[in-house]
């Protein structure tokens, strides 16, 4: 039966409204097709499968999907395999690209710890205040806070980590009735998710710290990053979770589309056309690890990489690296500062 034909009126009236405002749109009607029946599409477009077995699992077991992404460096203009193209070639690229993930989160997540604690150190010590988040005279829209805030304290009310539960037994503050169980900032910052501490520190009102020399206290907390400006560490700490995200979800990352980080440019002398690639983002990231005297490796890590694989030499420019990117003295190893401090 019709599925159309057994909807009530009041359906049948939303089905048809959706209709006329996506006209553009098909039903999508495409059967499933099991592994074996993807192998054959494959070959179909030219591509050499060596062990069909194996391809077969692969497919079954990565998602053919996902993989398809990886296809695109190895196709002509009509959407078929260059001659000469395996299977393997393609999963090699999609193991690389797994690598590089696999090589970018442990940086990420360094970073991340200390950008939690030099914002609490810097602004609890700027207000003077342990509960400065629940102050709203401190931020440009308290209402984004506030569902944040939200959010934060039934993880405190639910937590079962032993410091949540210590200041749930024996705490509470009269800083705001609304939120008396919201614990000070050093602690609230260790169970806010990345993306709720983005939302704090991208509505802070700034005006609130500028100091008697003209000079914004909050800048501090970018300097200890290797930026001049608040606002480049916070355009930065959101390329931060966009690319932790990107990475934690398993998705493509050699060459996608990224954000733009903010205040890198001034830091290289072989500057790349494509600033909304992974080498700004490695850029961006050396900068901040830099400054905080974390030996990165980026530089030999990804020098031998891209030498590993033609499809890596060839597309670098996908990448956002540019020409004789390596010997820009912006990669000078980290080695060579005089203290080095590893978390």
């Amino acid at each position: 039966m019709n599925n159309e034909k057994i909807l009530n009126s009041d359906d049948q009236d939303l089905w048809r409204e959706f209709k006329e405002a996506n006209a553009g749109l098909n039903d999508y009607l495409k059967p499933y097709k099991k592994p074996s029946e993807l192998v054959d599409k494959l070959i179909s477009k030219r591509i050499i499968i060596h062990d069909r077995a194996s391809a077969e699992r692969i497919i079954y077991t990565h998602n053919y999907y996902r993989l398809k992404a990886y296809f695109v460096p190895f196709l002509d203009l009509d959407k078929s395999f260059k001659l000469g193209t395996t299977f393997s070639d393609v999963f090699e690229l999609y193991l690389i690209d797994q690598r590089v993930r696999d090589f970018i989160l442990p940086l990420l997540a360094k970073l991340e710890v200390r950008l939690r604690a030099v914002i609490d150190n810097i602004v609890t010590s700027e207000t003077q205040d342990p509960f400065w988040h629940l102050n709203e005279n401190n931020f440009k829209n308290f209402d984004k806070i506030s569902a944040t805030l939200q959010k934060a304290e039934r993880r405190v009310v639910e937590g079962k980590q032993e410091f949540i539960v210590h200041y749930r037994e024996k705490y509470f503050t009269k800083k705001s009735y609304r939120y008396r169980r919201t614990p000070p900032f050093w602690i609230v910052s260790e169970i806010f998710t990345l993306e709720q501490l983005l939302t704090v520190v991208k509505n802070i009102e700034k005006d609130k710290f500028m100091g008697s020399d003209g000079k914004n206290k909050l800048d501090q907390c970018a300097r200890e990053f290797g930026f001049h400006k608040y606002d480049s560490l916070v355009t930065n700490l959101q390329c931060i979770l966009s690319l932790r995200n990107i990475c934690a979800h398993h998705s493509r990352v050699w060459n996608a589309n990224l954000l733009n980080p903010n205040g890198i440019e001034r830091k290289l002398s072989i500057k790349s056309d494509k600033t909304n690639r992974l080498y700004s983002q490695l850029v961006m990231i050396h900068i901040m690890c830099k400054a905080q005297k974390i030996d990165d490796e980026i530089h030999s890590y990804f020098l031998a990489l891209i030498n590993s694989n033609p499809i890596l030499i060839r597309d670098q420019r996908s990448m956002g690296f540019p020409v004789n990117w390596e010997t820009d003295p912006f990669w000078l190893p980290i080695s060579l500062l005089e203290t080095k401090v590893e978390h």
